[in-house]
């Protein structure tokens, strides 16, 4: 029963969302989202959209709040979850292969990388190619807005109310209400 409601996920993800208009533009974005939700591991809720060519996997388990959208091109694979009235915009990657969480009222921009794993390459006898996969659980708080291309690396709690400036990579948790920018970033201010 999974893979035939996959299957029809993934042709009305390839409608292409500039051919349909008004009210058949919200028809569809909603009934992606809809299909999806009648998958045993995926949980959508009302009112969310879903714009064209949204990667994800059967096994993927997905929870998405009320009120969010997916924009075009966007990859979420893995364990993910994403609080209500939430923006994801275009071509971001979600890797959940450890778990992310996302909170409520999160703006999340375009082309950003979210990671959940990573690789220990502490040990130079072992090679780069052969390093464990460390699996942790990436934390974005509520109300935290992410400009574009940003990086975001696996097992950090970024705490909610933080801006985080285009073009940043974080490596380090991020302080409640932070503003950070920079490769890598660094808090330069405090929200008030």
């Amino acid at each position: 029963m999974n893979h035939i409601f996959y299957f029809f996920y993934s042709i009305s993800s390839k409608i292409p969302d500039k051919l349909v208009f008004g009210f058949w533009f919200k028809f569809i974005t909603k009934l992606r989202a809809k299909i999806l939700n009648l998958m045993p591991n995926m949980s959508i809720g009302k009112k969310v959209k879903i714009y064209k060519n949204m990667k994800t996997t059967k096994k993927s388990k997905l929870n998405i709040g009320e009120n969010s959208t997916i924009k075009e091109n966007c990859t979420l694979i893995g364990n993910i979850e994403i609080g209500e009235n939430c923006n994801i915009l275009n071509n971001t990657k979600i890797d959940g292969s450890g778990r992310v969480i996302i909170g409520n009222n999160s703006h999340i921009g375009r082309e950003n990388d979210i990671f959940s794993h990573y690789h220990d390459i502490s040990k130079k006898e072992t090679l780069v190619n052969k390093s464990k996969e460390i699996f942790q659980t990436t934390i974005i708080g509520e109300n935290v807005m992410l400009f574009s291309k940003v990086g975001i690396m696996g097992g950090l709690n970024i705490e909610n109310g933080v801006v985080v400036g285009y073009g940043s990579v974080v490596t380090k948790n991020c302080e409640k209400n932070g503003i950070y920018v920079g490769v890598p970033a660094k808090k330069i201010g405090q929200r008030e």
